[in-house]
């Protein structure tokens, strides 16, 4: 009788040792991820008091005094320059940090140890914020929230996934030399012209929205594209979020992955009539790489080949008729952006914007009509003008082509003023 109470009393004592560890352990996790979380609203209700231009060093040094646990630069960080990057992460990111750098990673090792940690609240999530500070004032920010959907419970084929949002300051909305994808259609800058917004197709386990906005965009528009919804880090698995909408309730309306197919597109109503560039002509001027300003001498077409394509149906590259495409002789006049290698006074080829039935909304061809004066506006990646000489035809895209006018040129110069002159590469 005595033996059995002593087992009884064992056996009560492991059960409750086992449910200390049990309720410790939640404890902890959930403590960690709610100091992180109450640590992210901080940092980002400190990256909305900065305005570009206008927060200053002293402002910079605060933000790296409250940070400096978290935070770091490389190379040099003085009033003249600095690149300063703050980091945040839960204990999975940070042993994943630790694995890197070559010092063992036990909670990644041990599956039945991260599945605890998913189901006690646990969740990947780290927070990324960077500026720069140049001349005295910060001229740029980025910020990034990282936050993974757990796999479904007993599902042993699903994996999960991360919701990653990335939202940084550029001054010109195109591809420049050494920082990463502008991603979204220059189409969007009609209906919102601070700001690109897309996803990349090749995230695998993850969903993605990269935001790149002007540097002279509104203060209360920044703070809508960057309001994230932090409580998605605190959520149980069984509540979590599991959209780009959730963590960024700005992404709801761009549907990016409405039917999570890589190549995807929101559903438009078709229209068979198509529709001029109506992209505001200062937004043109400052994501130009080079505007010029010519003059329409002769137009006529030119036979142009077609690319090969692969045909499924016989297994073979096949080749489309060539088309006809509208050129130009045009005369440069002057240049007002960038160092182009065509002078005043240079006859050059030009190919105008042709047209775009692919998708709704159709585009309407733009033309270099004889006799008249325009401007020219050359976009694109900055690595495509890479090499040009002066024998180089000029090539325009979509909204490439505007009427010389002084009410242009006034636009011009709105476009122009937004335009800095960033030591180093745009941040990625």
């Amino acid at each position: 009788m005595a033996n059995k109470k002593w087992i009884l009393r064992i056996f009560r004592f492991a059960a409750l040792a086992v449910l200390a560890v049990i309720l410790l352990t939640f404890a902890a996790v959930q403590i960690q991820q709610r100091i992180l979380r109450w640590r992210a609203e901080r940092l980002m209700a400190d990256m909305h008091q900065i305005r570009l231009y206008q927060s200053n060093w002293a402002d910079a040094q605060r933000l790296m005094y409250r940070w400096g646990a978290w935070g770091h630069y490389n190379g040099i960080c003085t009033a003249a320059d600095c690149r300063y990057a703050i980091v945040l992460g839960d204990a999975s990111f940070m042993a994943q940090q630790r694995e890197r750098e070559g010092n063992g990673n036990w909670l990644w090792s041990h599956h039945a140890a991260y599945v605890i940690y998913s189901l006690f609240g646990g969740r990947y999530a780290p927070i990324y914020f960077e500026f720069i500070v140049q001349d005295g004032t910060i001229w740029r920010t980025s910020t990034a929230v990282n936050i993974e959907v757990d796999p479904k419970l007993l599902d042993k084929d699903d994996l999960g996934y991360v919701l990653i949002v990335e939202a940084k300051s550029q001054q010109a909305l195109r591809q420049s030399e050494g920082n990463g994808w502008v991603l979204g259609r220059d189409e969007q800058l009609a209906e919102h012209p601070y700001y690109k917004a897309g996803r990349p197709g090749g995230c695998e386990l993850c969903q993605m929205a990269r935001i790149t906005y002007s540097t002279h965009t509104p203060q209360a528009e920044i703070e809508h594209l960057t309001s994230f919804d932090l409580s998605c880090m605190t959520r149980f698995w069984f509540h979590s979020c599991t959209t780009l909408g959730e963590v960024l309730p700005a992404a709801k309306p761009w549907h990016l992955y409405h039917d999570n197919s890589p190549n995807s597109q929101p559903q438009q109503p078709a229209t068979l009539s198509p529709k001029p560039c109506n992209i505001p002509i200062w937004a043109l001027a400052r994501d130009a790489r080079y505007v010029l300003s010519v003059n329409a001498l002769s137009n006529k077409p030119e036979k142009m080949p077609s690319p090969d394509y692969f045909n499924t149906t016989t297994n073979k590259f096949d080749k489309e008729p060539d088309y006809d495409r509208e050129t130009a002789q045009v005369k440069v006049v002057a240049s007002f952006k960038g160092t182009v290698p065509w002078p005043p006074g240079t006859v050059v080829k030009a190919y105008p914007y042709s047209w775009s039935l692919d998708f709704p909304p159709f585009e309407t061809p733009e033309h270099l009509l004889p006799g008249k004066h325009y401007i020219v506006f050359l976009v694109g990646d900055d690595r495509r003008y890479q090499g040009l000489t002066k024998e180089s035809p000029i090539y325009l895209d979509r909204c490439g082509v505007q009427e010389d006018t002084p009410e242009v040129r006034r636009e011009l110069e709105k476009g122009f003023a937004q335009n800095d002159n960033l030591r180093g590469p745009e941040i990625r």
